[in-house]
């Protein structure tokens, strides 16, 4: 409701008048609204500006919401309703807040300030509250950015903490397992940005209208976002994935690639005979060479087994693995002693039908130079034993990438 009192006031400083005067002195046709009142009601509108108002049965209410600038507010009030007129008052507060009451029962409730100007806020009412449902762990293949989509997972508690893990809104970097905090109430995320190397002016918190299809997907539950942010709707969706990894013999076939915040030379360089370039990378490259090479991938608790077809020959790999919580180090140095450990993120849905890989620039790094080796030993442009050869192939791809974030999903074989 701090939204109305600000709107008061501007209605005031533009009218010069009281928030209701000759607008609100309508017929009113008399009705009982006490009962169809009560519940939850939330309102969302661009800028970020959001409000959740809970009325309990005896006309107290209490709203939760976000201001223009990113901040928080909570307050508590009562609202009286005779006929079509409604009144607000805020504790510790003794202005009165007057209207016209416009309610469609279990749909939508609107307060009118003026009707010369139809001024009015409108809130969507919320048959279900999501706080329990959004429990868990999420992923999000298709959240927006300014350099194309990005995934991000989601891990939230019920005790109101959150953990972060992707690429980060206000900050334009990847985050791994950054601490936040969070509050649904209705249909409304609460979702505070974790608080690390914000960009100036970065608002404290962000809101999202949720939407949630419980075996919304072959896959498992859906949970869909919506935000309004400079006058854009942008949309996402997240599927609910495990918060623990089942790798007893699970085989998977690549299935695509995703690519994110990707920023680095402009120089090319060549890994299984397809050429890259880091400044112009897109999912597609490496969409193409892993559909090329990679027959599939099988996974234990220990071990990262994995098939690649190379000049029409098919090569086994066998790396061995250490896994905690969703983290694994694939250790590459065992097959090959050039290579390097890769910590990589894993994730799978409900049914373990299909698994996220997600690597950071360091990962990656690491991960590709890793890659390389055998390309430049095959052409004759790498001596293994040599240590500090070896070294400079990693200084030179960590040379040619200032940033990068790569999600693989794979799907399970049948």
């Amino acid at each position: 409701m701090k939204i109305f009192k600000l709107m008061v006031v501007a209605l005031v400083a533009m009218l010069g008048l009281t928030a209701c005067n000759n607008d609100c002195e309508h017929e009113f046709i008399e009705h009982d609204y006490s009962e169809v009142l009560v519940g939850t009601w939330t309102y969302i509108a661009d800028g970020g500006l959001a409000e959740a108002m809970v009325i309990n049965p005896d006309g107290s209410f209490i709203t939760t919401g976000i201001m223009k600038g990113g901040s928080m507010y909570e307050e508590k009030g009562t609202i009286k309703v005779v006929n079509n007129k409604v009144s607000l008052v805020f504790d510790g507060d003794t202005d009165v807040i007057e209207g016209r009451l416009e309610l469609v029962a279990g749909k939508s409730l609107s307060i009118v300030l003026n009707e010369e100007y139809d001024i009015r806020l409108t809130y969507d009412y919320c048959e279900k509250d999501l706080s329990d449902e959004i429990v868990g762990m999420w992923v999000c293949t298709d959240a927006p950015t300014e350099n194309g989509e990005a995934m991000i997972v989601h891990t939230f508690m019920d005790n109101g903490k959150a953990i972060y893990t992707g690429f980060g809104t206000y900050v334009d970097e990847y985050l791994v397992n950054k601490e936040t905090t969070y509050k649904v109430i209705g249909d409304l995320l609460f979702y505070a940005l974790p608080q690390y190397n914000l960009e100036e002016g970065a608002p404290s918190y962000i809101i999202k209208k949720l939407t949630y299809k419980p075996n919304g997907a072959a896959y498992g539950d859906i949970m869909e976002e919506k935000t309004l942010r400079s006058e854009v709707e942008m949309t996402s969706t997240m599927l609910r994935i495990k918060q623990y990894l089942n790798l007893t013999d699970r085989t998977y076939d690549y299935n695509s690639a995703y690519v994110s915040n990707a920023k680095g030379k402009d120089e090319d360089f060549t890994i299984f005979g397809n050429t890259f370039n880091i400044a112009k990378i897109k999912a597609y490259d490496l969409d193409m060479m892993f559909r090329t090479i990679l027959s599939c991938i099988e996974l234990n608790e220990n071990s990262f087994k994995y098939k690649l077809r190379l000049d029409g020959r098919e090569i086994e790999m066998n790396d061995p693995i250490v896994v905690d919580g969703n983290k694994v180090t694939l250790d590459m140095s065992a097959t090959n002693p050039a290579c390097r450990k890769v910590d990589m993120y894993m994730f799978q849905d409900a049914n373990d039908s299909q698994l996220h890989i997600y690597m950071p620039t360091s990962s990656f790094i690491n991960y590709f130079a890793n890659l390389q080796i055998p390309t430049l030993k095959a052409d004759g442009k790498l001596d293994t034993t040599d240590a500090a050869a070896v070294e400079k192939v990693f200084a030179d791809m960590e040379a040619r990438i200032e940033s990068i974030n790569v999600s693989l999903i794979y799907k399970a074989r049948k």
